[in-house]
């Protein structure tokens, strides 16, 4: 059999298979649709929605109310537990939760027990369909939101339990610095995290309250990993790595965060805009007459591609993917807001600098120690294949200077 018919039969079966996940993919979201989205009549009670659940969803409710002794009951006898105990257990469900999660059940609660659904994903629906709080589905035409009857008024209740609305407020302190601190150093183990945590809250860390409670909230904000290697950005691939950079510049301190900027860099979907990645977002729509939202997806991906470590001919590869070069005028364009961005943007393996800030930071000894006449040597010229100053041991130009 010659090699084009074997590339023929090759490229069929991979477009069958592709075809086949496809379909399996359509399939489940359409099960998803409407198992979340079917016909929903309010108000809404315990028992009715207990009643529709399977087994399976039954059991993972009492797993998350951590019942014991009730997982032999058949399926009457476990809605019949869980009537009883979703509603006395609620305070501490409650618990875990950030400010997020609780302002939406409350605002359900405050709202009679209903309201139109927000833009949430289905995951997020799971988390608070595995804890009996919160119902989906279509009514009168439109996707709502609903909390059963009998937990209207011990939700709004909560809201005055003042040992509640403290370890809440806590909670979300405690989740935005963890995303924060990942979001700009990539990875950091459980030891570093926890003393960095201790700084910025000013109190010893409960950790094993800690864990539960970033446990409940990657569940539903699945905005970190968290393995042997430690806590990582959602984005990074290879925490290995990003541990082993920081590792080669032992001698260089973390970038001093302030709080207010960890709790910004926290929140869901945050991307740091400096100057340098506003001034590629307008450059790509003036140069290539694109919208402002087409332009900031392209300079995020670029933002991304650094933090993981890729140099500029990798990021102009991706941009060659998605952009069309007229000219060697527009490549060296291009290449120049490449090289600005990169230089100014924050990264895992940097811990936390700009190649130029960690080169200012770098030489600050020399500049503290010299004479008066050195003033200024943070201009001085590093050759590319000189030592990098960040202390990892590497070339410039393998460095920092990529």
């Amino acid at each position: 059999m010659s090699n084009k018919v074997m590339d023929k039969q090759l490229e069929k079966g991979l477009l069958r298979a592709l075809s086949g996940l496809k379909k399996m993919s359509k399939d489940i979201e359409e099960k998803q649709e409407q198992k979340h989205w079917g016909n929903l009549n309010v108000p809404v009670t315990l028992q009715e929605q207990l009643g529709r659940m399977t087994k399976s969803e039954l059991d993972n409710i009492r797993k998350n109310l951590e019942l014991k002794g009730v997982s032999s009951l058949k399926k009457a006898e476990l809605v019949t537990v869980l009537l009883e105990m979703i509603p006395k257990l609620l305070e501490q469900v409650c618990l875990p939760f950030d400010a997020e999660r609780f302002r939406l059940l409350t605002k359900i609660a405050h709202n009679g027990g209903h309201m139109i659904a927000p833009d949430i994903e289905p995951h997020q629906i799971e988390y608070f369909r595995a804890r009996g709080l919160i119902f989906t589905g279509t009514f009168q035409g439109k996707k709502i939101l609903a909390v059963p009857d009998e937990l209207i008024n011990p939700i709004i209740t909560l809201e005055d339990n003042k040992n509640v609305t403290s370890i809440i407020n806590r909670n979300t302190e405690w989740i935005k610095l963890t995303y924060g601190l990942c979001y700009y150093y990539g990875t950091l183990s459980a030891a570093q995290l926890a003393e960095m945590l201790e700084t910025f809250m000013k109190e010893p860390l409960r950790l094993r309250e800690f864990l539960d409670v970033i446990h409940h909230a990657n569940s539903y904000h699945k905005g970190i990993t968290h393995n042997e290697d430690g806590f990582s950005n959602r984005r990074v691939f290879d925490p290995k790595r990003v541990k082993q950079e920081h590792r080669m510049r032992e001698s260089v301190a973390f970038f001093p965060f302030t709080k207010k900027q960890l709790l910004k860099a926290g929140a869901a979907g945050f991307v740091e805009k400096n100057h340098s990645y506003l001034e590629f977002v307008q450059f790509l729509t003036l140069y290539f007459e694109m919208d402002r939202e087409a332009a900031d997806s392209i300079v995020e991906e670029c933002v991304y591609a650094t933090q993981i470590g890729d140099g500029p001919n990798e990021v102009m590869q991706y941009l060659g993917s998605v952009l069309e070069f007229e000219s060697l005028e527009t490549v060296q364009a291009i290449m120049d807001q490449v090289v600005h961005l990169m230089n100014n943007t924050k990264q895992w393996f940097l811990k936390g600098y700009t190649p130029i800030e960690l080169r200012e930071h770098s030489l600050k000894p020399v500049l503290l120690t010299g004479p008066k006449h050195t003033e200024g040597k943070s201009n001085e010229k590093i050759g590319r294949n000189d030592p990098c100053p960040c202390g990892s041991g590497k070339k410039f130009k393998k460095c920092c200077g990529r």
